[in-house]
Formats: C-alpha cells, sequence, structure tokens
C-alpha cells in the first residue's frame, strides 16, 4: 500500500483550483502581463503563477513558464525568486516522474535558500521557502524508496515550520515523516507522528491535511491488519476529496478501499475500486498512480489463484516502475513475481526474479552494511587526520630551523599583513556607516515623498470642494435668499412665482450638492467597490463615442479597504482624464487582477505616448507621475510606469496586503 504525497508549494504562490471560466479569464490576465516588455519582480510572479496553472494539465508548458521566471530572476539577481524558480521546476519534473531533474533542480533551490539564510538567518519568508524545498526532495527519495534521506530531508522541513510557526507545514511533514516509518515497518512511530498530524489538522480546519492523515492513519491500521479502522478513515478521506474534487487524492483513497475489500475477500468490491484508480490515473497522467494500481491488482489475481493475469499487471509495475526509477516497486514486483512463477512450476524465471528483488530490498534495508561502511568511513578520516597532524608536525620543526633573517622576514609580512587588515576593516566600517547613513536619508526622503503626495492631494480635493461650494451651492444659496427676503413683500400672483422660483432654485442646489458629493466619493465605490466604479466611470466616457475603454477582471474583490479604493479610483480616473486630454488615443485597456493578498492592475492607452524617463526628470512636468506614484507607496503599493513616443502609455500596479 503507498501513500501518495501531495506536491507541497509552500507558500510562494499557491495554485487556487478555480473554476474553468474563471480560471481561464485569470490565465488570460496573467498571460497579458507576462507579453509586456517588462523584466521585473510582478514579471517573475506571473510566470511563476503560469507554470502553477499548467503544473498538472499542461506540464510542458508549466516547465517552459518556470524556465522563463528562472531566468527572470537571475537577470534581476533576485535570489528569492530564483529559488521559488527552481522549487517550481523541481515540482514540474516530479509530476512528469523524471526524478533526476527534480533533485537536480531542487538542489539548485536548496543552495539559493540556504544562501539567502546565511545572510537574513531570521527571516521567515526564506525560511518557508526552505521548508518547501526539504519537503519536495522529500517526496522524491520517498517514491524512489530512499525512506532514511525521505525522513531526513522531512524532518529538516518539521524543524523550520515548527520554528515560524507554519501549522500547516508542521501538519504535513508529520504525516510525511509518519509514512516513511510505515514504509519501513516502524508502525508505532508512524501512528504517533500520524496522530500529531492529526490533531493539528483538526485544529486549523484545513481540509487537504485532515484527509491526508485519515488516509495515512488508515494506512498504518491496515498494514496491522485491523481492516475495520483502516475502511472507517479510508472513508472519512475519501468523502473530503470527494466533496473538494481532489483527483490526485481519490487515486489514493480508491487504491486503499480496494485492498481492505481485497484482505477481507470482497474481491468485486476490490477490483471496481482499482479500475476507478486507474481511470484517473490515466487522466492525469500519474505514473506512480499507475505502478501502484497495477500492482495491487496483481495481488488481488494472486490472492484469487490466477497467476496468469497476476503475472500479467505485476510485469506492468515493474516496467514503469523501472522507468520512474521507483526502487521500492521494482523490488515489490520482483519478489511477487518470483512467488507467481514458483507456483507455477517456472523455477528458473522464479530464482531470477527473487535474486533482483533481494539485490534491491538489500540496498533499502540493510543498516548494518551502512553501519559498517559509515564505521569504516570514520576510520579513515580519523587516520587521514592523523597523517596531516604528522605532516604539520614535520613542518613546524623545518620552519624552526630556519634561519633567524627568515623569521624576521616572516614576522614583518604578519604585522603588514595584520596593518592591511586592519586599515580594510576600519575602511569597511566606514563605509558601511555611509551606506547606513545613505539608505537612512534616502527611507526619510522616500517618506517624506509620500507624505509630500498626500499633503498635496488632500490640498487639491479640499481647493476644489471650497470651489464647488462658492461657485455652485454658494451663489444658488444667496439668490434663493433674495427670493426669499422678497416672498414677505410680496403678495397674490407674484408670491406664488417667487415660490416657485425658489423652489427650482432649492432643487438645483440640492442636485449640486449631490454631485459635489459624489465626486468626494463617488456612489458606485461606496456601494459596490473599486470594479463596479471603474466600469461605470468608464460606461459615462464610451458614451460620448471619442473613445473606447475596455475594463477586464479576474478573481477580483468586490469591496477593499477604503483608502485603498478611494486612492486606486482617484489614480485610474487621472490616468484617463490625462490620456483624454493629451494622447489622441482611441483605446484605453484596464486589467483588475486579485491573486491571494494581491491585487494588480494595468492600464494601457494606444496614444501617441512620450518619453518617460524625460519628463519624470524635468522638474514640474513630471511632478504628476511621481505624484502618483508616491500615492500608490502610501496605500503599500507599487507602480512601474512606461511610455515612449509612438507606443502609447502604460502603467503597472501592485497593492499587496500582507
Amino acid at each position: 500500500m503507498k501513500n501518495f504525497k501531495a506536491f507541497i508549494l509552500i507558500l510562494i504562490i499557491q495554485f487556487l483550483q478555480l473554476p474553468v471560466s474563471s480560471q481561464n479569464n485569470e490565465t488570460d490576465s496573467l498571460k497579458t502581463l507576462l507579453n509586456t516588455d517588462l523584466r521585473d519582480t510582478a514579471f517573475v510572479n506571473t510566470a511563476l503563477d503560469l507554470a502553477w496553472a499548467f503544473m498538472y494539465s499542461e506540464t510542458d508548458s508549466a516547465v517552459k513558464y518556470a524556465n522563463i521566471a528562472l531566468q527572470a530572476a537571475k537577470a534581476n539577481k533576485l535570489q528569492l525568486k530564483a529559488a521559488s524558480a527552481y522549487n517550481t521546476l523541481g515540482v514540474c519534473y516530479i509530476v512528469k516522474a523524471d526524478y533526476y531533474e527534480a533533485l537536480s533542480n531542487l538542489s539548485l533551490a536548496l543552495e539559493t535558500g540556504k544562501a539567502l539564510l546565511e545572510k537574513e538567518p531570521g527571516n521567515k519568508t526564506f525560511k518557508r521557502r526552505v521548508l518547501a524545498i526539504y519537503t519536495n526532495t522529500g517526496n522524491i527519495y520517498y517514491y524512489k524508496g530512499e525512506y532514511e534521506k525521505s525522513i531526513t530531508n522531512y524532518l529538516h522541513a518539521l524543524d523550520l515550520a515548527e520554528d515560524i510557526g507554519f501549522e500547516n507545514g508542521i501538519a504535513v511533514n508529520l504525516s510525511n515523516v509518519a509514512a516513511s516509518y510505515k514504509d519501513l515497518l516502524n508502525y508505532p512511530k508512524a501512528l504517533e507522528y500520524n496522530y500529531k498530524a492529526l490533531a493539528i489538522a483538526q485544529r486549523t480546519g484545513d481540509r487537504f491535511s485532515l484527509s491526508q492523515s485519515l488516509n495515512n492513519l488508515g494506512s498504518v491500521y491496515f498494514s496491522t491488519k485491523d481492516y475495520d479502522s483502516a475502511y472507517s478513515y479510508f472513508v472519512k478521506s475519501k468523502r473530503i476529496n470527494e466533496e473538494d474534487g481532489e483527483e490526485y487524492e481519490l487515486i489514493n483513497n480508491y487504491v486503499n478501499l480496494a485492498d481492505v475489500f481485497r484482505e477481507t475477500q470482497q474481491y468485486d468490491s476490490s477490483l471496481y475500486y482499482y479500475k476507478r484508480s486507474i481511470a484517473i490515473c490515466e487522466k492525469v497522467n500519474s505514473i506512480d498512480g499507475l505502478i501502484n494500481c497495477n500492482y495491487m491488482i496483481g495481488q488481488l489475481y494472486q490472492k484469487q489463484g490466477l497467476l496468469d493475469k497476476a503475472a500479467e499487471h505485476y510485469d506492468e509495475s515493474l516496467r514503469l516502475a523501472k522507468e520512474s526509477g521507483t526502487s521500492r516497486f521494482v523490488m515489490l514486483a520482483n519478489e511477487d513475481l518470483a512467488k507467481v512463477y514458483q507456483k507455477k512450476g517456472d523455477y528458473k524465471r522464479a530464482f531470477a526474479y527473487f535474486t533482483a528483488g533481494s539485490a534491491v530490498r538489500d540496498s533499502i534495508f540493510n543498516a548494518e552494511s551502512d553501519a559498517r561502511i559509515a564505521d569504516m568511513e570514520a576510520k579513515y578520516k580519523t587516520e587521514k587526520k592523523e597523517e596531516e597532524i604528522a605532516h604539520l608536525r614535520e613542518q613546524t620543526k623545518l620552519q624552526n630551523e630556519k634561519s633567524r633573517f627568515n623569521r624576521f622576514v616572516f614576522l614583518s609580512v604578519i604585522i603588514i599583513l595584520v596593518l592591511v587588515i586592519a586599515l580594510i576593516i576600519i575602511s569597511y566600517r566606514s563605509f558601511r556607516q555611509r551606506q547606513i547613513s545613505d539608505k537612512r536619508k534616502a527611507q526619510q526622503q522616500a517618506e517624506l515623498q509620500v507624505l509630500d503626495a498626500v499633503i498635496e492631494t488632500e490640498f487639491k480635493e479640499r481647493k476644489r470642494f471650497a470651489e464647488d461650494l462658492h461657485d455652485g451651492l454658494g451663489v444658488l444659496l444667496s439668490t434663493l435668499r433674495l427670493y426669499l427676503n422678497e416672498i414677505d413683500d410680496s403678495s397674490g400672483e407674484e408670491q406664488k412665482k417667487l415660490i416657485g422660483q425658489s423652489n427650482n432654485i432649492l432643487d438645483e442646489a440640492i442636485a449640486n450638492a449631490r454631485n459635489i458629493s459624489n465626486n468626494m466619493m463617488p456612489a458606485a465605490l461606496k456601494k459596490n467597490g473599486l470594479e463596479a466604479a471603474i466600469r461605470s466611470f468608464s460606461d459615462k466616457i464610451n458614451s460620448s463615442g471619442n473613445i473606447k475603454i475596455e475594463v477586464q477582471s479576474a478573481n477580483f474583490k468586490k469591496h477593499h479597504k477604503h483608502s485603498v479604493e478611494i486612492t486606486l479610483y482617484r489614480i485610474l480616473t487621472e490616468m484617463t482624464n490625462n490620456t483624454l486630454k493629451h494622447a489622441a488615443a482611441t483605446r484605453i485597456d484596464i486589467s483588475l487582477t486579485g491573486k491571494g493578498n494581491k491585487l494588480f492592475i494595468v492600464y494601457k492607452d494606444n496614444g501617441r505616448g512620450f518619453d518617460f524617463d524625460a519628463v519624470s526628470k524635468s522638474g514640474k512636468k513630471g511632478m504628476g507621475l511621481n505624484n502618483m506614484r508616491s500615492r500608490i507607496n502610501s496605500i503599500g503599493g507599487e507602480c512601474t510606469i512606461k511610455s515612449k513616443p509612438g507606443t502609447g502609455f502604460f502603467a503597472g500596479i501592485e497593492v499587496d496586503f500582507t
């Protein structure tokens, strides 16, 4: 019985299983962002998101996007993103069952992650990335049947998860360690780790971890022949995965239930679940699942005495296991084929299969041999160390026999080196102090720019509000007051006429007040959120027929933080007004995308464009654009602007709520 691990994505970016239409829209938006000329952090994130989106449906495409992300990360010296790209490639090759390439990429990911932790040992983001790499590496060794290595990697991941208090990571790796102990036939340890994982999954309410823990407990009880307990846990796990559409996990659930029915001699039910599992394996191209299912069907037929059918499925399992390097099933299939041919009286073939299976088993379980090798290695290192010490002593003796002049030269060189090193240290400390001071000044300057942008924006809004009140509402109210004064001195028809005119002025004043209020806070923005407000604003402009504004969205929440929505609304309307005034454009495209705790907004027009670099450095002309970016910075976002004459205008906005 085999426990299939989920390919753990800790937490770079996790791929969410969306409805098909929503997922397609999101992928189209990501591809649009990927097709820009930018090669920055947002570009790398987009490429990685696409890799995860295609991971299980078009794995070759996922490899392509992961490589694009890796090259961009290297070019921009983004070490964390490079580690994420290597890790993503590793998972791609796990899906493809190419464990050599998977280990190669995960080794590079681990090397990059460790280098980051050496610079910032307390950085939780770095630890989380390294945690994911250790987990995925452990998965590979588990699939290959190298359980000691899998446990070592899972325990490294578990230590990091506990260090940063990441409960989902703790639960997953507890389950992983338990699965490895179970396959090493250490059932008490397997139960100990599985119950720890189950307790965490129940506390956090994580359904994936819960289904894994239930399934793994059932697997251990199956191995101890407690079939009632095994069946109970397997059914609970299956229900969760059927409700959540977890096809990879259902492969395992169906095989496990089939195993229970096989051992309780309910053969028809057993074969039914094996076939359900194979159907899903073929659908998602799960090589590991096909290996396991064919092996288990062989077990079923062998138990019924149908030896030819058993040999057929064992052979298929062995072939796939050899191709993918899954040594555990190479061992098991060989051993069971030996039993089949022994029963058939073909002792020559039985002996050949038995010999092949024993060789693989020795490579996995021969702990005594490993201990002897380790002991010999320790002795060799000790002898090598003693030889090095003897050699050093001889060198010291020869050194002492040198002339007084040579000693003087040696000491002089040492003194000079010490002075040079001291000078370098002093210079370096001075340089570092200047760096820290410059960084602090730059940070203060940036904070002042953000504050200036906020103050200037508030000033403009107040000035506009005051002008609207004075020029619009103030004049109407003054006129109304004159009419009201005249009413007291009039009578009859003239008084009715004055009252009617007063009502008209009052209606106009109310409408003016409503317009002023709507300019301060658009009703659509307050009631229906940013997307609805932008669409309403765009519809008004589209009705003029002078320009076409296209608004697209994917996974965009209705409401966000008030200060974020009003700032983004003002900036997008300001960009649109600038396009209308200066760009001579015929089309504007606005894309709104939500991904986890981030918002991505892309604004593009097909206007005449301008030299952005020159404008941003030209003082007063560039203040509007710089002010716009400072306002985005004030809400925790980043803005990338690109424009050249004849190429239109592009702005990419990213807001992170974490």
